[in-house]
């Protein structure tokens, strides 16, 4: 290979420009010497300056090199220059010339773009946020907000904050308790009850306009509020037949007795032990009171012919005992 060195002609913007017919090219600042025309099917290593510019015009910096590439973004590239797609590009003189050149690169506005929960660094060259909106396929919602107009002229530097809202109808369901009603039932013994009719809670349903931001709930709005399953109410029979539960006798008559004057058998069990242990012929205290319950003879007279035994024996077990639970309920207990 045959080394030559050349004399520059002129410089036009740090670009040395050499006659088309010398074989070899140099910048100014370079004294190394370079190779002649290669062999057919190798290229020339031109000498290139690109010159950064920033998007509000100012130059930032220059980069020099030699390269054998021909696109202004390649380039720029080998010349450590870290040229974006978006960047837009000058060139004098015409690359095809092939004796090198300087390169502009006119650095595109950068856009920071907060969309939702996604960071994005973006470039462009359009004029306004909806321009650019649709440039990067970025489409609002109706709901959606965004912190500029999108008639707002862009800026380089601009941060746009898109805010993504989602409306959303959602039902929940809440039980409603149901009602217990008691019902008596003079069939059924006392203490016994039993279920005529199973309670079944209800369901209320509740809807609700959510409002989401960027996925997380902000405000939840009733709508409406319906009773979709009614409950059931719970029926209970609970007997009132009067049960005798401990010692007694004549237990037909007790039972009998008490049920028509609304008396717990066992209260008129309890004092006729206490009074004459079950005996109908039981007399105490030399004749004074006698029979089951120990009556004396002129309150037997009184109380059993309002209790519409007139007339019957004060030894009579059914009279006295009939006679007995009308007394209790009709305040005479205080006589035993």
């Amino acid at each position: 290979m045959k080394i030559m060195k050349f004399n520059f002609k002129f410089l036009f913007a740090g670009v040395a420009i050499i006659p088309m017919g010398i074989g070899a090219l140099s910048f100014s600042s370079f004294n190394k010497p370079l190779p002649t025309s290669p062999s057919k099917g190798e290229g020339f290593a031109l000498p290139y300056i690109v010159e950064e510019i920033a998007p509000d015009g100012q130059e930032v910096r220059q980069y020099f090199g030699m390269t054998v590439d021909t696109d202004p973004f390649t380039i720029s590239a080998n010349l450590n220059a870290g040229p974006f797609p978006e960047d837009k590009f000058s060139v004098f003189p015409d690359i095809k010339m092939g004796i090198g050149g300087k390169i502009t690169l006119y650095r595109a506005p950068e856009i920071f773009v907060l969309d939702g929960k996604k960071n994005l660094t973006l470039r462009s060259w359009t004029g306004t946020v909806s321009e650019f909106l649709a440039e990067q396929n970025i489409e609002l919602g109706t709901d959606d907000k965004i912190n500029f107009a999108v008639t707002t002229e862009l800026e380089n530097g601009m941060q746009l904050r898109i805010v993504r809202v989602a409306l959303t109808t959602i039902a929940e369901k809440k039980n409603i308790d149901y009602t217990v009603t008691k019902k008596n039932d003079n069939t059924l013994n006392k203490g016994k009850t039993k279920i005529e009719q199973e309670g079944v809670a209800g369901i209320r349903t509740l809807t609700y306009l959510v409002r989401r931001e960027d996925g997380v709930e902000i405000a939840r709005t009733l709508q409406k509020s319906e009773i979709t399953t009614p409950p059931v109410t719970e029926i209970q029979i609970i007997g009132t037949k009067p049960v005798i539960t401990g010692w007694c006798k004549y237990n037909d008559l007790v039972l009998d007795a008490s049920i028509k004057n609304g008396l717990d058998p066992d209260k008129l069990c309890a004092l006729m032990r206490k009074e004459s242990n079950g005996h109908a012929d039981s007399v105490g205290q030399g004749g004074a009171h006698m029979g089951l319950f120990q009556y004396d003879p002129g309150f037997w007279a009184s109380a059993s012919a309002k209790a519409g035994y007139s007339g019957a024996s004060i030894l009579d077990a059914k009279a006295q005992i009939y006679t007995t639970a009308w007394a209790l309920m009709h305040g005479y207990s205080g006589r035993w």
